[in-house]
């Protein structure tokens, strides 16, 4: 199974660097950002399992052709003699587990937090709009519009914005972060967030997570220009600029904003059905991948 181990090392190798580069320079994710996610949170995952099998191929390589096989021996004969470097291998696979699996639940219960105490900050000093629908008004001339997710979700915006955008503008902001929270864009990004906590220093991981989140707010302009213009979103983009946004929160601003408001301005014609067909059946393929420590010794 060394075999399998090093094609499964060669994926991951890809999963790391070609191919994040590669998906973050096309052009067509702008056309289709729902397919786009899927496809990033497709290789997300296999990314994280492929790692796991190599390490786990690794370790059961003495005991047989193949994983099952190998499992397969080690119940029935517990107390075989187990080299060191299976052992080796046996370490890292569960090294690479609870390293993912801990970051995950540290970063989730970091992130649930941050929103509660912000949550109860915004509740101290910004004031229920009955005109703006519930939405919260902060008393910042800064113009900033954000929401905190949750199952007690805020929708915030600040006097500032207020002051610098029409009510039609306004409007669609508070469409735009709505559709943040009824679509929980927040699930969406968590994964990549804590993915970034596990590999700071990996560029593809760093590559991921700005191209995911500029995907969940190209979906939620696109849920915004279902009731509100293009073009009105396009201009409270353009004069809300490039505000921050608190940690845990989706705001209509951003460091891509002028990208977003030009695709609203002259949108990108939608992908051809072929060609959304391929990107599925790729997503699929990549999902797929970590089942290749199962098909690949069959084979070979």
């Amino acid at each position: 199974m060394l075999v399998t181990a090093g094609l499964l090392l060669a994926v991951l190798v890809l999963l790391a660097t070609v191919v994040p580069a590669r998906l973050a320079a096309a052009s067509w994710p702008v056309r289709a950002p729902t397919l786009a996610l899927l496809l990033w949170q497709a290789i997300g995952l296999a990314g994280g399992l492929v790692a796991l099998e190599a390490a786990a191929t690794v370790a059961l390589d003495p005991y047989g052709r193949t994983q099952i096989a190998a499992l397969h021996r080690l119940v029935r004969h517990p107390s075989a003699s187990i080299p060191w470097w299976s052992v080796a291998a046996a370490l890292v696979a569960l090294a690479i587990l609870l390293r993912l699996t801990s970051v995950l639940a540290a970063s989730t219960v970091g992130t649930l937090r941050a929103r509660h105490r912000h949550r109860v900050l915004v509740d101290l000093v910004a004031v229920p709009s009955p005109a703006l629908r519930g939405a919260r008004v902060l008393a910042h001339d800064v113009p900033v519009a954000y929401c905190v997710p949750g199952l007690r979700p805020r929708v915030v915006l600040s006097e500032g914005v207020l002051q610098l955008l029409s009510d039609d503008e306004v409007a669609a902001v508070l469409a735009h972060e709505r559709a943040h929270l009824t679509q929980r864009h927040d699930l969406v990004v968590l994964p990549f967030v804590a993915l970034g906590a596990t590999f700071p220093r990996l560029a593809a991981v760093r590559t991921a997570r700005l191209e995911v989140a500029l995907l969940v707010e190209m979906l939620a302009d696109d849920r915004a220009v279902r009731r509100h213009s293009p073009q009105v979103l396009a201009r409270a983009l353009f004069k809300v600029g490039t505000g921050a946004v608190p940690a845990g929160g989706l705001g209509a601003g951003g460091e891509a904003v002028l990208l977003r408001a030009r695709r609203l301005l002259v949108p990108p014609d939608p992908l051809p059905r072929a060609a959304a067909a391929a990107v599925v059946a790729v997503g699929l393929l990549v999902a797929a991948l970590p089942l290749a420590g199962l098909l690949i010794p069959v084979i070979v």
